[in-house]
């Protein structure tokens, strides 16, 4: 499939969608391609500041009674394949390669007049690349999310973990303190902290090899393990599937579900198991409303299931 696979010509494509009237994240991958494979040069970060400003403004007026839900962050965030992210709602990408936190900061008035039931934010992972502190990361997404709160009071603001690295100098241990420090602000702000770190570590705590293309930003694979975490936390929003929630069905022997009666078991995961096929087996569906389930009753995140670990599974109770 082709596709922009630079900056500037992913900037062109983008350009060109908005002068037809078009909406980058709805646009076919290969949208405009005469235009594009032909662009030459490099758009400032003014240049793209004033593209995501359209673009949210664009997206804004056209919303009609749609969801709307905002990536935002650097270039893993503004690489997000359009056609992985999840269906039934409209998506605005706001992520600029090489951006930093406070940039970020400064230019959340780009989709100030926009409606969104969701922000997703994915950065930090530059500022350490430039030599910053930890404190100052930590800092900027903190107020980050205080301006998000204040700007749109009625969406749900979703703080993603920095992903880990396969660079020796970005080692994950510093990279799972900063987000365990993340974790505690989004809770103390009332927003969701959502844990990608863990689904992209290896046995080794690095990068999956398979999630990325030069150690720190993402393949193909890397998206689509992204795509299902962004699958769950929708459906969690959806279905205000949120922490008294999960503490509750932790909890709960039994739960009910399309009019039947549940109980959880203790199952042992076998090799190559996913979370899917036990919901398709216990549920009757492998769709993620169903599979969360199971995720949210045993902590897990991601899609991967250690094997010969003890989990519960629901089975239907008996009459």
């Amino acid at each position: 499939m082709n596709r922009p696979t630079s900056g500037i010509a992913m900037y062109w494509q983008r350009l060109q969608g908005l002068k037809a009237g078009r909406t980058y994240t709805l646009l076919p991958p290969d949208s405009f391609q005469a235009v594009w494979e032909k662009a030459i040069g490099q758009p400032t970060y003014q240049d793209w500041k004033t593209l995501l400003t359209r673009e949210a403004n664009a997206l804004a007026y056209g919303q009609g009674s749609n969801r709307l839900a905002i990536l935002l962050g650097d270039s893993i965030t503004m690489w997000f394949p359009s056609e992985l992210l999840p269906q039934g709602r409209l998506w605005l990408n706001q992520g600029i390669s090489g951006d930093n936190t406070n940039g970020i900061l400064k230019r959340l008035s780009a989709f100030s007049i926009t409606r969104p039931h969701a922000i997703y934010i994915l950065a930090g992972i530059n500022d350490l690349r430039q030599g910053k502190s930890d404190t100052l990361v930590i800092h900027n997404l903190y107020q980050i999310i205080r301006e998000l709160r204040y700007q749109h009071p009625t969406a749900q603001v979703v703080l993603q973990s920095i992903l880990p690295t396969r660079l020796p100098s970005l080692p994950n241990t510093r990279i799972s303190g900063i987000n365990r420090e993340l974790a505690a602000i989004a809770k103390q702000q009332n927003a969701t902290f959502l844990d990608l770190n863990s689904s992209f570590t290896n046995s080794d705590n690095i990068l999956r090899r398979d999630c990325t293309t030069d150690g720190l930003h993402l393949s193909r694979r890397g998206y689509e393990v992204w795509q299902k975490a962004l699958h769950q936390a929708e459906s969690r929003l959806l279905l205000n599937r949120d922490r008294r929630y999960q503490q509750w069905l932790q909890q709960t022997p039994t739960f009910t579900l399309s009019g039947r009666e549940y109980r959880w078991i203790p199952y042992r995961v076998r090799p190559g198991d996913t979370l899917e096929d036990l919901a398709r087996k216990t549920l009757g569906s492998g769709e993620v409303h169903y599979y969360d389930l199971i995720a949210l009753r045993n902590n897990i995140n991601g899609e991967l299931i250690e094997s010969d670990r003890t989990i519960y599974i629901p089975q239907i109770s008996s009459t």
